[in-house]
């Protein structure tokens, strides 16, 4: 077996070895081909920086790489990692991880951040040998909305562009890496933006893809909450995705007052994972990998 970068894959092939890979998962998972172009896009995954293991020509198991500048340096997104069924136990995704870190020092690369699902304990410990901590916990909503339009002297329009500095004002937390600045950037494409006005003001607003149903942003001005203006702004997305579910995914759960709302919107917490981080330079152990 040799373990390479992505570089020259062919996308078709990867997608059918995560597929394959995530069959079996604990939230079974599966990409179309336009799927996996979009995700490269708007997570600024980088085939050399992702790496393969291949039995001759066969892909047999990955790890998907996004890499960005932060406050604090060039950070690496493990956007995927998986290992076909008949090939784990083997210690692959160890020896990923030994023929990535080298790369990623080379390029000055300072911190390494994941998602695992809440209830894969072998794969958080795995982790963890590795140098990984967990910096917070994340839920992800689904379900089809109940709000309705309840927010006197607040009318909603449509923006054509990001008003980021507005936005941030209004935010609690800091999203995560799919759903930062830098990925909705990435597909502003595919986003449609509406925000809430008192007057004029901005006091809201909402991100979504009407395609995937996936609503990426929303936030509400702290002096203006609780007031009907988020159950506006969803009752708005419900109208345009025609009443199906929709999806909000990775919401911080120091987040209190938003889960809050997404509860009290119809959504239901469909999976938990944990936020997990290293900095390149740790010391680590791959005597337990995670395949």
């Amino acid at each position: 077996m040799e373990i390479k970068n992505l570089e020259n894959i062919e996308l078709e092939k990867l997608v059918s070895v995560i597929n394959l890979s995530f069959s079996d998962y604990i939230v079974p998972m599966q990409l179309t081909l336009e799927n996996l172009k979009s995700k490269i896009v708007a997570e600024n995954i980088k085939l050399k920086l992702s790496t393969g293991v291949f039995d001759d020509d066969r892909i047999v198991g990955f790890m998907l790489h996004g890499l960005r500048d932060s406050d604090t340096g060039l950070m690496v997104y493990n956007a995927a990692t998986g290992v076909i069924p008949d090939y784990r136990g083997r210690g692959l995704v160890g020896k990923m991880y030994d023929n990535l870190l080298p790369k990623l020092k080379k390029i000055g690369v300072n911190k390494m951040v994941l998602e695992v699902i809440e209830g894969n304990q072998s794969a958080i410990r795995a982790y963890e040998k590795l140098g990984y901590t967990i910096t917070r916990k994340l839920d992800c909503f689904t379900g089809k909305l109940h709000v309705s339009k309840n927010s006197p002297g607040i009318s909603l329009k449509e923006i054509t562009f990001f008003q980021w500095t507005e936005f941030v004002s209004f935010w609690s937390t800091i999203p995560s890496w799919q759903n930062a600045v830098q990925s909705l950037e990435n597909s502003k494409d595919h986003c449609r933006i509406i925000g809430a006005y008192k007057n004029d003001l901005l006091v809201g607003y909402a991100i979504f893809n009407p395609t995937s149903r996936k609503i990426n942003q929303f936030a509400v001005a702290d002096n203006h909450r609780n007031s009907g203006i988020g159950s506006h702004l969803f009752s708005y997305i419900d109208e345009i995705v025609e009443q199906q579910e929709v999806y909000v995914n990775n919401v911080d759960t120091q987040a209190v007052s938003a889960i809050a709302f997404l509860k009290g919107s119809g959504l239901s917490i469909k999976v938990a994972q944990f936020e997990m981080s290293r900095m390149v330079e740790n010391d680590y152990s791959t005597n337990n990998a995670l395949a």
